[in-house]
């Protein structure tokens, strides 16, 4: 009964989709081709709009929504905070293998490979460290095949005490 109250409350927490945009460098493919899936909703917890507050200490779960457009074996997570110029990896969830973290919409098949054309849903949760400074940043969130991006997206937010 907890279970279901707890999974029934973070789907609240989590249903909003919040307004992101594009990742601006880095994420056109070689070869000419741009290679990337789209992303059609990203949730991020008790975030119903941008910029998404951040609590040092406290833990942050992302979702999004995406379909690729060709198969994809293996994705890792690639995650950044910039503050201006300067892009620093969030540690935690930065380089990570993301099929762990992926399900298909249609039946709920977890993991890697991913199909074309079909939705899937990434979702990872991770902590907001004390030692980060409080400060705004731009959160980049994507998933790469190799270092070829497959989705990315860039979210305000601001970490706070």
């Amino acid at each position: 009964m907890f279970k279901s109250v707890g999974v029934a409350l973070l789907c609240c927490v989590l249903a909003s989709a919040i307004h992101v945009d594009k990742c601006k460098d880095g994420v056109a493919a070689r070869g000419g081709s741009n290679g990337l899936g789209s992303i059609q909703d990203v949730r991020v917890t008790d975030c119903a709009e941008s910029p998404c507050k951040l609590r040092k200490g406290s833990e942050a779960t992302i979702e999004f929504d995406f379909t690729p457009d060709k198969t994809y074996e293996k994705l890792t997570t690639q995650v950044f905070g910039g503050i201006g110029i300067v892009r620093v990896p969030f540690r935690e969830v930065h380089g990570m293998d993301a099929c762990k973290d992926i399900k298909r919409k249609s039946d709920g098949k977890k993991g890697c490979p991913i199909e074309p054309n079909e939705v899937y849903t990434y979702s990872n949760s991770f902590p907001i460290l004390k030692s980060y400074p409080a400060v705004s940043v731009s959160v980049q969130y994507g998933l790469n095949d190799n270092k070829t991006p497959v989705v990315c997206f860039t979210l305000p937010a601001k970490i706070s005490n």
